[in-house]
């Protein structure tokens, strides 16, 4: 894993780790990325409670910068509508 394409922020107690990935059409060495795929990773106290991508069909991002921005306001918006959060009894 490239370490420098891998970011954390914090956030209600929770570390959010954005790995964002270069996507190419045709692969070669030379290949420019066609778009950006965020990996999203959510832990709180060491334990993961998400890790998924947002969905590439869904949207494309054209640089790193867009793909990593719009990874943290999403994690951001389930964590503060409590998606994440344990069950109620």
């Amino acid at each position: 894993m490239d370490m420098d394409s891998v970011t954390q922020d914090s956030w209600k107690g929770r570390t959010i780790r954005i790995h964002t990935l270069p996507v190419r059409r045709i692969a070669t060495r030379d290949s420019v990325p066609d778009s950006y795929v965020a990996a999203i990773r959510i832990e709180r106290k060491g334990d993961v409670l998400a890790d998924w991508h947002l969905p590439f069909f869904g949207e494309r991002w054209l640089s790193e910068g867009e793909a990593r921005r719009d990874a943290v306001e999403y994690a951001v918006k389930l964590i503060d509508i409590g998606v994440l959060d344990e069950p109620r009894a």
